[in-house]
């Protein structure tokens, strides 16, 4: 905890030396990429190069036509380059994203405390923010904690649905799903995908085309079948763990995904489709190896959403 919070201050700070200045443009994960001016290379900075403005974010076969420092777009991971000041206007003719310093740290740093945000989650703060619902919701939380779960019981479930990206602005509706799930039962599988089936239809909309419809992978019924049967409720734990079953279906689940997904936009990448309560346990295995892949349940998409696959895995 105490070690991401100093690499966000570490963070902030280079954000303030670096704006304005002509020596170099710093990646916040630890990547420098050299922007050096000639007192920047008279000290051993490395060889001269101008100032640059802004990464282009596009495909790469119209990014090689920009001569400029080959980098990774913070957000997204996606290919990308430093360029000369003078080459922005040829950049947008070729339909590229060119995107100033100011934003990329700021939009680099947003990424950073959005993929961390689960573990500075303290059980503090949970107390905090049940603190505040005491006021506008009292019964809610007094039937809640401690009756039927605990402070960390509540901040487990709170830290999950953050480390799939789901907001808990609507604590409310949240703890109001916890009072029912709880009383049958405390697996923090359950608890989740509980949360997130009543969140549906927030989960489901930012993930919607310009037409409205879900885009979408599907499982081949074998695979579904057999993950399915490797996450079956008598081979977990109370706290939710999972007992492996044989076979190599996660092989082939990763491998079928990044094949899939490889010439599509890496900013808009298809969701996935899995029945829960084995939703859970795929997206555990997906965030290592593809941490932007959504994977949703079926009965977490509104019934009026119009799905339309794009690909099966199997």
């Amino acid at each position: 905890m105490t070690a991401i919070r100093t690499r966000l201050l570490f963070a902030l700070l280079l954000t303030m030396l670096t704006c304005g200045s002509a020596y170099a443009q710093v990646d916040l994960i630890g990547t420098w990429v050299g922007i050096n001016n000639q007192e920047a290379t008279d000290r051993g900075g490395g060889p001269r190069a101008v100032d640059y403005t802004g990464i282009p974010l596009n495909d790469e076969g119209r990014a090689k036509a920009l001569p400029g420092i080959e980098t990774k777009e913070p957000a997204f991971g996606v290919n990308a380059k430093w360029i000369d000041p003078s080459l922005q206007e040829r950049a947008l003719a070729a339909g590229c994203s060119v995107v100033d310093q100011t934003t990329v740290i700021g939009t680099h740093l947003g990424e950073l405390i959005r993929r961390h945000a689960h573990e500075l989650l303290s059980r503090g703060e949970v107390k905090r923010l049940m603190d505040g619902l005491t006021e506008s919701h009292p019964k809610l939380v007094e039937e809640l904690v401690p009756k039927l779960m605990t402070l960390g019981e509540v901040q487990k479930v709170l830290q999950q649905l953050l480390r799939e990206q789901v907001s808990v602005r609507d604590l409310g509706s949240i703890l109001e799903v916890l009072v029912e799930a709880a009383a049958h039962s405390k697996n923090t599988v359950h608890l989740v995908e509980s949360v997130r089936q009543a969140l549906g239809r927030g989960l489901v909309h930012p993930l919607l085309d310009s037409d409205g419809a879900l885009k979408v992978l599907t499982l081949e019924r074998s695979l579904e079948d057999e993950i399915i049967g490797t996450f079956d409720p008598r081979a977990r734990s109370s706290e939710g763990q999972m007992v492996v079953g044989q076979g190599d279906f996660l092989r082939k689940l990763v491998e079928s995904v990044k094949r899939l997904t490889a010439t599509g936009s890496t900013s808009a990448l298809p969701v996935l489709l899995c029945p829960s309560p084995a939703r859970y346990h795929v997206r555990r295995w997906l965030e290592p190896i593809l941490p932007r892949v959504t994977v949703l349940s079926p009965v977490e998409i509104p019934a009026e959403v119009r799905v339309q696959s794009v690909g099966q895995i199997g």
